[in-house]
Protein backbone atom coordinates (compact mmCIF):
# COMPACT_ATOMS: atom_id res chain seq x y z
CA UNK A 1 0.00 0.00 0.00
CA UNK A 2 1.34 3.46 -1.15
CA UNK A 3 1.71 6.48 1.01
CA UNK A 4 -1.71 8.60 1.60
CA UNK A 5 -1.82 12.34 -0.62
CA UNK A 6 -4.09 14.60 -0.20
CA UNK A 7 -5.19 14.55 -4.17
CA UNK A 8 -4.64 12.04 -6.66
CA UNK A 9 -5.15 13.15 -9.96
CA UNK A 10 -5.80 10.00 -12.76
CA UNK A 11 -4.63 11.30 -16.16
CA UNK A 12 -2.03 13.67 -17.14
CA UNK A 13 -3.12 15.42 -19.60
CA UNK A 14 -4.07 19.48 -19.66
CA UNK A 15 -7.18 18.94 -17.63
CA UNK A 16 -5.27 16.41 -14.99
CA UNK A 17 -2.48 18.45 -14.76
CA UNK A 18 -3.43 21.86 -14.81
CA UNK A 19 -5.90 20.54 -11.50
CA UNK A 20 -2.94 18.94 -10.02
CA UNK A 21 -1.13 22.24 -10.60
CA UNK A 22 -3.78 24.56 -8.74
CA UNK A 23 -4.14 21.34 -5.90
CA UNK A 24 -0.19 21.99 -4.88
CA UNK A 25 -1.08 25.87 -4.87
CA UNK A 26 -2.80 25.62 -1.95
CA UNK A 27 -0.43 22.99 -0.34
CA UNK A 28 -2.03 19.78 -0.95
CA UNK A 29 0.52 16.81 -1.94
CA UNK A 30 -0.51 15.78 -5.55
CA UNK A 31 -0.06 12.61 -6.94
CA UNK A 32 -0.57 12.11 -10.44
CA UNK A 33 -1.22 8.80 -12.17
CA UNK A 34 -1.19 8.08 -16.07
CA UNK A 35 -2.19 5.01 -18.07
CA UNK A 36 1.67 5.55 -20.45
CA UNK A 37 4.52 8.22 -19.97
CA UNK A 38 3.47 11.57 -19.06
CA UNK A 39 4.00 13.78 -21.90
CA UNK A 40 3.42 10.84 -24.41
CA UNK A 41 0.18 9.61 -24.09
CA UNK A 42 -3.56 11.09 -23.63
CA UNK A 43 -5.47 13.19 -26.17
CA UNK A 44 -3.76 16.59 -25.27
CA UNK A 45 -0.54 15.70 -27.12
CA UNK A 46 -2.31 14.67 -30.33
CA UNK A 47 -5.11 17.74 -30.39
CA UNK A 48 -5.00 20.41 -32.79
CA UNK A 49 -4.74 22.64 -29.36
CA UNK A 50 -7.43 25.14 -30.51
CA UNK A 51 -8.65 27.01 -26.79
CA UNK A 52 -11.46 29.14 -27.56
CA UNK A 53 -11.94 32.78 -25.86
CA UNK A 54 -14.24 35.83 -25.79
CA UNK A 55 -12.69 38.54 -27.80
CA UNK A 56 -13.05 40.54 -24.79
CA UNK A 57 -11.52 38.10 -23.11
CA UNK A 58 -7.92 38.07 -25.85
CA UNK A 59 -8.31 41.93 -25.18
CA UNK A 60 -7.77 42.20 -21.39
CA UNK A 61 -4.86 39.52 -22.37
CA UNK A 62 -3.48 42.19 -24.74
CA UNK A 63 -4.13 40.12 -27.29
CA UNK A 64 -6.27 40.98 -30.69
CA UNK A 65 -9.72 40.65 -30.46
CA UNK A 66 -13.20 41.52 -30.99
CA UNK A 67 -14.64 43.81 -28.17
CA UNK A 68 -18.01 43.32 -28.73
CA UNK A 69 -17.44 39.65 -28.81
CA UNK A 70 -18.08 39.37 -25.04
CA UNK A 71 -18.59 36.23 -22.67
CA UNK A 72 -22.37 37.23 -23.20
CA UNK A 73 -21.77 36.20 -26.62
CA UNK A 74 -19.12 33.42 -26.27
CA UNK A 75 -22.37 31.32 -23.85
CA UNK A 76 -25.01 31.91 -26.27
CA UNK A 77 -23.08 30.68 -29.11
CA UNK A 78 -22.11 27.38 -26.93
CA UNK A 79 -25.36 26.74 -26.27
CA UNK A 80 -26.81 27.27 -29.69
CA UNK A 81 -24.30 24.97 -30.88
CA UNK A 82 -25.05 22.65 -28.34
CA UNK A 83 -28.68 23.06 -28.71
CA UNK A 84 -29.30 24.44 -25.66
CA UNK A 85 -29.15 20.85 -24.05
CA UNK A 86 -25.85 22.38 -22.20
CA UNK A 87 -25.76 22.52 -18.47
CA UNK A 88 -25.62 26.33 -18.72
CA UNK A 89 -24.17 26.68 -15.18
CA UNK A 90 -21.15 24.30 -16.41
CA UNK A 91 -20.87 26.52 -19.71
CA UNK A 92 -20.71 29.94 -18.32
CA UNK A 93 -17.89 28.48 -15.81
CA UNK A 94 -15.82 27.44 -18.73
CA UNK A 95 -16.62 30.93 -20.36
CA UNK A 96 -15.82 33.27 -17.27
CA UNK A 97 -12.71 30.69 -16.36
CA UNK A 98 -10.82 29.96 -19.63
CA UNK A 99 -9.23 33.85 -19.17
CA UNK A 100 -7.01 33.16 -15.76
CA UNK A 101 -5.55 29.74 -17.39
CA UNK A 102 -4.89 31.25 -20.88
CA UNK A 103 -2.65 34.05 -19.27
CA UNK A 104 -0.76 31.43 -17.27
CA UNK A 105 0.31 29.75 -20.06
CA UNK A 106 1.26 32.41 -22.63
CA UNK A 107 3.44 34.01 -19.47
CA UNK A 108 4.85 30.87 -19.75
CA UNK A 109 6.14 31.30 -22.72
CA UNK A 110 4.23 29.02 -25.11
CA UNK A 111 3.86 29.42 -28.79
CA UNK A 112 0.49 30.20 -30.14
CA UNK A 113 -1.23 32.12 -33.19
CA UNK A 114 -4.91 33.78 -32.99
CA UNK A 115 -7.53 31.76 -34.64
CA UNK A 116 -9.61 32.90 -37.42
CA UNK A 117 -13.52 32.90 -37.04
CA UNK A 118 -14.33 28.89 -37.32
CA UNK A 119 -17.65 26.94 -38.08
CA UNK A 120 -20.51 27.67 -35.41
CA UNK A 121 -18.22 30.76 -33.69
CA UNK A 122 -19.82 34.39 -34.22
CA UNK A 123 -16.43 35.68 -34.36
CA UNK A 124 -12.82 34.92 -34.72
CA UNK A 125 -12.12 33.93 -30.97
CA UNK A 126 -9.54 32.52 -29.16
CA UNK A 127 -5.66 30.97 -30.03
CA UNK A 128 -4.39 27.96 -31.24
CA UNK A 129 -1.59 25.98 -29.21
CA UNK A 130 0.08 22.55 -30.87
CA UNK A 131 -0.95 19.82 -28.67
CA UNK A 132 2.46 18.60 -27.63
CA UNK A 133 3.32 22.82 -26.89
CA UNK A 134 0.33 22.51 -24.60
CA UNK A 135 1.06 19.11 -23.03
CA UNK A 136 4.91 20.42 -22.41
CA UNK A 137 3.48 23.53 -20.83
CA UNK A 138 1.17 22.29 -18.50
CA UNK A 139 3.24 18.85 -17.60
CA UNK A 140 6.12 21.46 -16.63
CA UNK A 141 4.19 23.18 -14.70
CA UNK A 142 2.98 20.47 -12.62
CA UNK A 143 6.44 19.23 -12.06
CA UNK A 144 7.58 22.45 -11.10
CA UNK A 145 5.27 22.83 -8.68
CA UNK A 146 5.66 19.75 -6.44
CA UNK A 147 3.56 16.95 -8.18
CA UNK A 148 4.35 13.42 -7.64
CA UNK A 149 4.08 11.19 -10.92
CA UNK A 150 3.58 7.61 -11.07
CA UNK A 151 3.35 6.41 -14.78
CA UNK A 152 2.24 3.03 -16.58
CA UNK A 153 -0.58 2.68 -14.04
CA UNK A 154 -4.00 1.74 -15.22
CA UNK A 155 -6.45 2.71 -12.78
CA UNK A 156 -9.42 0.54 -12.51
CA UNK A 157 -11.19 1.12 -9.40
CA UNK A 158 -12.05 4.01 -6.70
CA UNK A 159 -11.34 3.08 -2.82
CA UNK A 160 -14.31 4.30 -0.39
CA UNK A 161 -14.58 3.85 3.22
CA UNK A 162 -17.50 2.57 4.89
CA UNK A 163 -19.21 5.82 4.51
CA UNK A 164 -19.42 5.53 0.85
CA UNK A 165 -16.33 8.36 0.71
CA UNK A 166 -13.78 7.92 -2.33
CA UNK A 167 -10.32 7.30 -0.56
CA UNK A 168 -7.99 6.32 -3.20
CA UNK A 169 -7.55 4.10 -6.32
CA UNK A 170 -6.79 0.87 -6.89
CA UNK A 171 -5.50 -0.41 -10.56
CA UNK A 172 -2.63 -2.29 -12.48
CA UNK A 173 1.14 -1.22 -12.32
CA UNK A 174 1.74 -2.58 -15.81
CA UNK A 175 6.03 -2.06 -15.26
CA UNK A 176 5.78 -4.35 -11.79
CA UNK A 177 3.10 -6.50 -12.98
CA UNK A 178 1.41 -6.02 -9.74
CA UNK A 179 -2.04 -5.19 -8.39
CA UNK A 180 -2.01 -1.96 -6.42
CA UNK A 181 -3.75 0.70 -4.19
CA UNK A 182 -3.29 4.33 -3.27
CA UNK A 183 -4.57 6.30 -0.60
CA UNK A 184 -5.70 9.90 -1.08
CA UNK A 185 -8.19 12.20 0.75
CA UNK A 186 -9.85 13.24 -2.79
CA UNK A 187 -9.69 11.86 -6.25
CA UNK A 188 -9.91 13.65 -9.19
CA UNK A 189 -10.82 11.95 -12.81
CA UNK A 190 -8.92 13.34 -15.61
CA UNK A 191 -9.10 10.23 -17.76
CA UNK A 192 -10.42 11.71 -20.89
CA UNK A 193 -13.53 10.30 -23.43
CA UNK A 194 -14.44 7.16 -24.82
CA UNK A 195 -13.46 7.47 -27.99
CA UNK A 196 -11.35 3.98 -28.64
CA UNK A 197 -14.11 1.68 -28.37
CA UNK A 198 -14.72 2.95 -32.10
CA UNK A 199 -12.82 1.49 -34.72
CA UNK A 200 -12.70 4.41 -36.79
CA UNK A 201 -11.66 7.65 -34.40
CA UNK A 202 -9.23 10.28 -34.11
CA UNK A 203 -7.91 9.97 -30.49
CA UNK A 204 -5.75 7.89 -28.86
CA UNK A 205 -6.29 4.31 -28.41
CA UNK A 206 -6.33 4.30 -24.38
CA UNK A 207 -9.45 6.29 -23.91
CA UNK A 208 -11.48 3.30 -23.40
CA UNK A 209 -13.27 4.96 -20.18
CA UNK A 210 -11.80 3.77 -17.11
CA UNK A 211 -12.68 6.92 -15.65
CA UNK A 212 -16.12 6.49 -16.15
CA UNK A 213 -16.60 3.11 -15.35
CA UNK A 214 -15.26 3.54 -11.98
CA UNK A 215 -17.49 6.96 -11.25
CA UNK A 216 -20.26 4.51 -11.68
CA UNK A 217 -19.74 1.71 -9.62
CA UNK A 218 -18.72 4.34 -7.17
CA UNK A 219 -22.04 5.97 -6.83
CA UNK A 220 -21.74 8.65 -9.85
CA UNK A 221 -23.89 9.53 -12.51
CA UNK A 222 -23.07 9.92 -16.25
CA UNK A 223 -24.73 12.39 -18.18
CA UNK A 224 -25.98 12.62 -22.21
CA UNK A 225 -23.37 9.48 -22.86
CA UNK A 226 -25.37 9.01 -26.27
CA UNK A 227 -23.70 12.14 -27.20
CA UNK A 228 -20.49 11.46 -29.47
CA UNK A 229 -18.67 14.43 -31.44
CA UNK A 230 -17.97 12.81 -34.72
CA UNK A 231 -15.26 14.74 -37.05
CA UNK A 232 -16.37 14.65 -40.59
CA UNK A 233 -14.04 14.07 -43.95
CA UNK A 234 -11.51 11.90 -42.40
CA UNK A 235 -10.12 9.17 -44.51
CA UNK A 236 -11.89 6.22 -45.44
CA UNK A 237 -9.21 5.00 -47.55
CA UNK A 238 -6.39 3.88 -48.15
CA UNK A 239 -6.18 1.36 -45.40
CA UNK A 240 -2.80 2.83 -44.14
CA UNK A 241 -4.53 6.51 -43.90
CA UNK A 242 -7.83 5.36 -42.65
CA UNK A 243 -9.06 7.88 -39.51
CA UNK A 244 -6.60 10.88 -40.90
CA UNK A 245 -8.40 14.35 -40.87
CA UNK A 246 -6.22 15.88 -43.17
CA UNK A 247 -9.43 16.34 -45.55
CA UNK A 248 -11.15 18.03 -43.34
CA UNK A 249 -7.97 20.36 -42.32
CA UNK A 250 -7.95 20.71 -46.13
CA UNK A 251 -11.33 21.46 -46.83
CA UNK A 252 -13.74 23.03 -44.53
CA UNK A 253 -12.13 23.05 -41.55
CA UNK A 254 -9.02 24.82 -43.59
CA UNK A 255 -11.28 27.16 -45.70
CA UNK A 256 -10.86 25.85 -48.83
CA UNK A 257 -14.49 25.26 -50.68
CA UNK A 258 -14.08 21.55 -50.77
CA UNK A 259 -17.26 20.09 -51.69
CA UNK A 260 -19.03 16.80 -50.31
CA UNK A 261 -20.69 14.71 -53.11
CA UNK A 262 -22.38 11.43 -52.90
CA UNK A 263 -22.18 8.66 -55.53
CA UNK A 264 -24.15 10.78 -57.89
CA UNK A 265 -21.98 13.65 -57.90
CA UNK A 266 -25.02 15.74 -55.92
CA UNK A 267 -23.40 18.10 -53.43
CA UNK A 268 -25.67 16.89 -50.74
CA UNK A 269 -25.13 19.79 -48.07
CA UNK A 270 -27.84 21.17 -49.94
CA UNK A 271 -30.41 19.35 -48.35
CA UNK A 272 -28.41 19.88 -44.99
CA UNK A 273 -27.70 23.29 -44.37
CA UNK A 274 -28.24 24.76 -47.87
CA UNK A 275 -26.35 28.49 -46.78
CA UNK A 276 -23.20 27.41 -44.94
CA UNK A 277 -23.27 23.75 -47.70
CA UNK A 278 -20.11 22.58 -46.42
CA UNK A 279 -18.89 24.94 -43.59
CA UNK A 280 -21.76 24.23 -41.64
CA UNK A 281 -20.51 22.55 -38.15
CA UNK A 282 -19.30 19.03 -37.66
CA UNK A 283 -22.59 17.23 -35.96
CA UNK A 284 -24.51 18.55 -39.16
CA UNK A 285 -21.63 17.61 -41.73
CA UNK A 286 -21.22 14.18 -39.84
CA UNK A 287 -24.97 13.63 -39.90
CA UNK A 288 -25.14 14.50 -43.79
CA UNK A 289 -22.56 12.00 -44.46
CA UNK A 290 -23.91 9.39 -42.86
CA UNK A 291 -27.00 9.72 -44.05
CA UNK A 292 -25.78 9.28 -47.61
CA UNK A 293 -23.99 5.99 -46.95
CA UNK A 294 -27.21 4.89 -44.62
CA UNK A 295 -30.01 5.82 -47.56
CA UNK A 296 -27.51 3.99 -50.41
CA UNK A 297 -25.58 6.84 -51.70
CA UNK A 298 -22.25 6.42 -50.83
CA UNK A 299 -18.79 5.35 -52.05
CA UNK A 300 -17.80 1.86 -52.60
CA UNK A 301 -15.74 1.75 -48.96
CA UNK A 302 -19.10 2.87 -47.29
CA UNK A 303 -18.05 6.66 -47.66
CA UNK A 304 -18.55 10.11 -49.51
CA UNK A 305 -16.68 12.07 -51.60
CA UNK A 306 -14.76 15.16 -51.11
CA UNK A 307 -13.24 16.79 -53.98
CA UNK A 308 -11.45 19.87 -54.91
CA UNK A 309 -11.46 19.35 -58.47
CA UNK A 310 -13.49 22.53 -59.41
CA UNK A 311 -10.73 24.79 -57.82
CA UNK A 312 -7.99 25.73 -59.70
CA UNK A 313 -4.95 23.84 -59.19
CA UNK A 314 -2.64 26.70 -57.77
CA UNK A 315 -5.15 27.27 -54.64
CA UNK A 316 -4.51 24.31 -53.83
CA UNK A 317 -0.77 24.70 -54.15
CA UNK A 318 -0.59 28.32 -52.71
CA UNK A 319 -2.49 26.72 -49.64
CA UNK A 320 0.74 25.64 -47.61
CA UNK A 321 2.35 29.35 -48.24
CA UNK A 322 -0.34 30.31 -45.69
CA UNK A 323 -1.45 27.17 -43.63
CA UNK A 324 0.12 26.47 -40.01
CA UNK A 325 -0.87 23.41 -39.85
CA UNK A 326 1.10 21.81 -43.35
CA UNK A 327 4.52 22.16 -44.15
CA UNK A 328 5.86 22.91 -47.69
CA UNK A 329 6.33 19.80 -49.02
CA UNK A 330 2.72 18.82 -47.44
CA UNK A 331 3.96 17.55 -44.07
CA UNK A 332 0.80 17.45 -41.76
CA UNK A 333 1.40 15.98 -38.68
CA UNK A 334 4.41 13.94 -39.45
CA UNK A 335 2.55 12.98 -42.02
CA UNK A 336 3.62 13.23 -45.34
CA UNK A 337 0.68 13.22 -47.63
CA UNK A 338 2.16 14.70 -50.91
CA UNK A 339 0.89 11.37 -52.43
CA UNK A 340 -2.57 12.42 -51.57
CA UNK A 341 -2.16 15.92 -52.83
CA UNK A 342 -0.91 14.71 -56.49
CA UNK A 343 -4.18 12.55 -56.58
CA UNK A 344 -6.40 15.83 -55.83
CA UNK A 345 -4.27 18.30 -58.35
CA UNK A 346 -5.28 15.38 -60.65
CA UNK A 347 -8.72 16.07 -60.31
CA UNK A 348 -9.63 13.08 -57.96
CA UNK A 349 -11.72 12.66 -54.82
CA UNK A 350 -10.93 11.24 -51.65
CA UNK A 351 -13.64 8.96 -49.89
CA UNK A 352 -14.23 10.55 -46.36
CA UNK A 353 -16.51 9.46 -43.26
CA UNK A 354 -17.08 10.42 -39.93
CA UNK A 355 -14.95 9.47 -37.13
CA UNK A 356 -15.43 9.39 -33.59
CA UNK A 357 -13.46 12.33 -32.10
CA UNK A 358 -14.68 13.79 -28.94
CA UNK A 359 -16.78 12.45 -25.85
CA UNK A 360 -19.55 15.25 -25.14
CA UNK A 361 -21.12 13.25 -22.49
CA UNK A 362 -19.57 11.85 -19.33
CA UNK A 363 -19.04 11.93 -15.51
CA UNK A 364 -22.00 14.49 -14.34
CA UNK A 365 -20.15 17.33 -12.05
CA UNK A 366 -21.27 20.88 -11.09
CA UNK A 367 -18.95 23.47 -11.46
CA UNK A 368 -16.54 23.06 -8.97
CA UNK A 369 -15.57 19.31 -10.48
CA UNK A 370 -17.11 17.81 -7.65
CA UNK A 371 -19.73 14.65 -8.34
CA UNK A 372 -22.23 13.18 -6.00
CA UNK A 373 -19.92 10.60 -4.77
CA UNK A 374 -18.05 12.96 -1.44
CA UNK A 375 -14.20 12.84 -2.53
CA UNK A 376 -14.71 12.49 -6.29
CA UNK A 377 -13.96 15.09 -8.62
CA UNK A 378 -13.47 15.01 -12.21
CA UNK A 379 -12.58 17.90 -15.35
CA UNK A 380 -11.67 17.66 -19.19
CA UNK A 381 -13.16 15.48 -21.69
CA UNK A 382 -14.16 12.65 -18.79
CA UNK A 383 -17.00 15.19 -17.90
CA UNK A 384 -20.27 15.54 -19.64
CA UNK A 385 -23.10 18.62 -20.44
CA UNK A 386 -20.75 21.40 -21.12
CA UNK A 387 -21.09 22.00 -24.41
CA UNK A 388 -24.88 19.96 -24.66
CA UNK A 389 -25.47 17.94 -27.93
CA UNK A 390 -21.99 19.64 -29.91
CA UNK A 391 -18.66 21.24 -29.22
CA UNK A 392 -17.51 24.24 -31.22
CA UNK A 393 -13.80 24.40 -32.09
CA UNK A 394 -11.55 25.48 -29.38
CA UNK A 395 -14.12 24.59 -26.55
CA UNK A 396 -12.24 21.41 -25.69
CA UNK A 397 -9.67 23.32 -24.64
CA UNK A 398 -11.36 25.75 -23.36
CA UNK A 399 -13.14 23.16 -20.89
CA UNK A 400 -10.07 21.45 -19.87
CA UNK A 401 -8.46 24.26 -18.58
CA UNK A 402 -11.45 25.84 -16.44
CA UNK A 403 -12.69 22.74 -15.18
CA UNK A 404 -9.06 21.16 -14.22
CA UNK A 405 -8.66 24.79 -12.55
CA UNK A 406 -11.82 24.01 -10.45
CA UNK A 407 -11.47 20.44 -10.04
CA UNK A 408 -8.25 20.86 -8.19
CA UNK A 409 -9.15 23.82 -6.20
CA UNK A 410 -12.13 21.97 -4.71
CA UNK A 411 -10.05 18.89 -4.39
CA UNK A 412 -7.64 20.58 -2.58
CA UNK A 413 -10.31 22.44 -0.29
CA UNK A 414 -11.88 19.29 0.69
CA UNK A 415 -8.40 17.15 1.54
CA UNK A 416 -8.14 20.40 3.72
CA UNK A 417 -10.70 19.86 5.42
CA UNK A 418 -9.07 17.57 7.66
CA UNK A 419 -10.60 14.41 7.56
CA UNK A 420 -8.54 11.51 8.30
CA UNK A 421 -7.77 8.56 5.06
CA UNK A 422 -10.20 5.96 6.40
CA UNK A 423 -9.89 2.80 5.35
CA UNK A 424 -11.14 1.66 1.98
CA UNK A 425 -13.53 -1.33 2.68
CA UNK A 426 -13.69 -2.35 -0.70
CA UNK A 427 -9.68 -2.77 -1.02
CA UNK A 428 -9.23 -6.29 -1.26
CA UNK A 429 -12.04 -6.92 -3.64
CA UNK A 430 -10.85 -4.21 -5.90
CA UNK A 431 -7.23 -5.83 -5.77
CA UNK A 432 -8.91 -9.25 -6.64
CA UNK A 433 -10.87 -8.31 -9.48
CA UNK A 434 -7.54 -6.72 -10.95
CA UNK A 435 -5.85 -10.16 -10.87
CA UNK A 436 -8.85 -12.37 -11.94
CA UNK A 437 -8.09 -12.36 -15.66
CA UNK A 438 -4.58 -13.28 -15.57
CA UNK A 439 -5.37 -16.44 -12.99
CA UNK A 440 -8.18 -17.02 -15.85
CA UNK A 441 -5.10 -18.22 -17.85
CA UNK A 442 -5.54 -21.85 -19.07
CA UNK A 443 -8.78 -22.73 -18.32
CA UNK A 444 -11.39 -24.48 -21.05
CA UNK A 445 -12.90 -21.82 -23.40
CA UNK A 446 -10.81 -19.07 -22.41
CA UNK A 447 -11.00 -15.96 -24.10
CA UNK A 448 -8.45 -13.82 -25.68
CA UNK A 449 -9.42 -10.08 -24.74
CA UNK A 450 -8.51 -8.58 -27.76
CA UNK A 451 -11.28 -10.69 -29.77
CA UNK A 452 -13.96 -9.15 -27.11
CA UNK A 453 -12.14 -5.42 -27.38
CA UNK A 454 -12.83 -6.15 -31.39
CA UNK A 455 -16.61 -7.17 -30.99
CA UNK A 456 -17.20 -4.23 -29.00
CA UNK A 457 -15.84 -1.63 -30.96
CA UNK A 458 -17.48 -3.55 -33.88
CA UNK A 459 -20.90 -2.79 -31.52
CA UNK A 460 -20.05 0.54 -31.06
CA UNK A 461 -19.50 1.22 -34.86
CA UNK A 462 -22.57 -0.06 -35.87
CA UNK A 463 -25.08 0.71 -33.13
CA UNK A 464 -23.44 4.38 -31.73
CA UNK A 465 -22.06 5.90 -34.97
CA UNK A 466 -23.30 9.20 -37.21
CA UNK A 467 -26.54 7.82 -37.99
CA UNK A 468 -28.63 5.58 -35.80
CA UNK A 469 -32.08 3.68 -35.53
CA UNK A 470 -33.81 1.85 -32.59
CA UNK A 471 -34.12 -1.36 -33.81
CA UNK A 472 -29.92 -1.60 -34.19
CA UNK A 473 -29.88 0.38 -31.14
CA UNK A 474 -31.91 -2.51 -29.19
CA UNK A 475 -30.06 -5.45 -31.01
CA UNK A 476 -26.79 -3.58 -30.00
CA UNK A 477 -28.07 -3.31 -26.41
CA UNK A 478 -28.98 -7.40 -26.22
CA UNK A 479 -25.69 -8.78 -27.72
CA UNK A 480 -24.00 -5.99 -25.24
CA UNK A 481 -25.32 -7.71 -22.40
CA UNK A 482 -24.95 -11.34 -23.35
CA UNK A 483 -21.15 -10.41 -23.98
CA UNK A 484 -21.06 -9.12 -20.30
CA UNK A 485 -22.61 -12.42 -19.15
CA UNK A 486 -20.73 -14.67 -21.79
CA UNK A 487 -17.91 -13.06 -23.01
CA UNK A 488 -16.37 -10.93 -20.05
CA UNK A 489 -15.91 -13.60 -17.75
CA UNK A 490 -14.02 -16.00 -19.99
CA UNK A 491 -11.25 -13.52 -20.49
CA UNK A 492 -8.02 -14.52 -20.14
CA UNK A 493 -4.79 -13.55 -21.31
CA UNK A 494 -2.76 -15.80 -23.64
CA UNK A 495 0.54 -16.00 -20.62
CA UNK A 496 1.00 -15.56 -17.69
CA UNK A 497 3.58 -13.02 -17.43
CA UNK A 498 2.98 -10.17 -14.84
CA UNK A 499 4.84 -7.79 -16.45
CA UNK A 500 3.74 -5.62 -19.64
CA UNK A 501 1.15 -8.29 -20.07
CA UNK A 502 -1.19 -6.51 -22.98
CA UNK A 503 -3.70 -8.98 -23.00
CA UNK A 504 -3.84 -8.30 -18.98
CA UNK A 505 -4.73 -4.49 -19.70
CA UNK A 506 -6.81 -5.47 -22.63
CA UNK A 507 -9.48 -7.17 -20.38
CA UNK A 508 -9.34 -4.64 -17.88
CA UNK A 509 -9.90 -2.41 -20.88
CA UNK A 510 -13.21 -4.27 -21.72
CA UNK A 511 -14.62 -4.35 -18.39
CA UNK A 512 -14.55 -0.74 -18.39
CA UNK A 513 -16.35 -0.34 -21.84
CA UNK A 514 -18.98 -2.84 -21.27
CA UNK A 515 -20.68 -0.43 -18.90
CA UNK A 516 -19.70 2.86 -20.74
CA UNK A 517 -21.60 1.67 -24.22
CA UNK A 518 -24.30 0.25 -22.35
CA UNK A 519 -24.77 3.75 -20.78
CA UNK A 520 -24.62 5.06 -24.53
CA UNK A 521 -27.12 2.86 -25.96
CA UNK A 522 -29.62 2.93 -23.54
CA UNK A 523 -29.28 7.26 -23.41
CA UNK A 524 -29.36 6.69 -27.29
CA UNK A 525 -32.69 4.34 -26.87
CA UNK A 526 -34.56 6.95 -24.39
CA UNK A 527 -33.65 9.63 -26.58
CA UNK A 528 -35.69 9.30 -29.68
CA UNK A 529 -35.20 12.48 -31.61
CA UNK A 530 -32.44 13.77 -33.31
CA UNK A 531 -30.29 16.47 -32.01
CA UNK A 532 -27.04 17.57 -32.14
CA UNK A 533 -24.60 14.54 -32.41
CA UNK A 534 -27.63 12.23 -31.73
CA UNK A 535 -29.22 11.56 -35.15
CA UNK A 536 -31.57 8.96 -35.08
CA UNK A 537 -31.78 8.10 -38.77
CA UNK A 538 -35.31 6.22 -37.81
CA UNK A 539 -37.07 8.87 -36.53
CA UNK A 540 -36.23 11.75 -39.19
CA UNK A 541 -38.61 14.74 -38.73
CA UNK A 542 -39.36 13.59 -35.55
CA UNK A 543 -39.52 16.42 -32.83
CA UNK A 544 -39.02 15.99 -28.93
CA UNK A 545 -42.45 16.74 -27.06
CA UNK A 546 -42.16 18.95 -24.41
CA UNK A 547 -38.82 20.67 -22.32
CA UNK A 548 -35.20 19.46 -22.93
CA UNK A 549 -34.20 16.44 -21.21
CA UNK A 550 -30.86 15.30 -19.83
CA UNK A 551 -30.09 11.37 -20.09
CA UNK A 552 -28.85 10.13 -16.90
CA UNK A 553 -27.46 6.63 -16.08
CA UNK A 554 -26.48 5.42 -12.52
CA UNK A 555 -25.32 1.82 -11.26
CA UNK A 556 -28.00 0.08 -9.69
CA UNK A 557 -26.92 -3.05 -7.98
CA UNK A 558 -25.53 -4.79 -10.98
CA UNK A 559 -27.87 -3.25 -13.25
CA UNK A 560 -27.51 0.53 -15.03
CA UNK A 561 -30.59 2.41 -15.08
CA UNK A 562 -31.48 5.44 -17.02
CA UNK A 563 -33.33 8.51 -16.01
CA UNK A 564 -34.31 11.97 -17.24
CA UNK A 565 -34.15 15.81 -15.54
CA UNK A 566 -35.12 18.57 -17.47
CA UNK A 567 -32.76 20.99 -18.68
CA UNK A 568 -32.48 24.14 -16.66
CA UNK A 569 -32.05 27.15 -18.98
CA UNK A 570 -31.15 29.48 -15.99
CA UNK A 571 -28.84 31.50 -17.85
CA UNK A 572 -30.16 32.09 -20.93
CA UNK A 573 -33.64 30.64 -22.76
CA UNK A 574 -33.39 29.14 -25.73
CA UNK A 575 -35.23 31.14 -29.06
CA UNK A 576 -38.82 29.95 -29.32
Amino acid sequence: MSAGFDVIVVGAGAAGLVAAWHARQRGASVLVVNKGLVGRSGATITSGGGVSAAGSTLLALGLPGDAADTEEVFLRDTLQAGSWLNDQQLAAAMVSGVGPELKRLIASGVKYHVTKKAPGHSSGRGIHIKGPEMQKAVTNQAVAAGAQFREDFQSTELLRDADGVVVGIAGLDKRSGEADAMFGRAVVLATGGTTSNWHLRTAPEELSGEGHAMALAAGAELIEMEMLQFLPCCLAAPALWRGLQFPWTLGPQGGLRAWLLNRYGERFMARWDPERMELATRDVVSAACAAEVVEGRGSPNGAVYLSWAHLPKNIIDDYVTWSRSVTADWRWQGFDMSPLIERIREGYAVEVMPAAHFSLGGIRVDAQGATRVPGLYACGEATGAVHGANRLSGNAGAQMLAQGRAAGLAAARHAGRGRATARAVNKDDALAAIAAPLAAHGRDQALVPFELKDSLTQLAESALGAARSGPVLQQALETLRALRRDALPRLAPRNRERIWNRDWSDALECRAAIPVLEAALLGALGRTASIGAHQRHDMRGHHAAGPLQHSLVAQDGDALVLRHAAVAHTLMRAPC
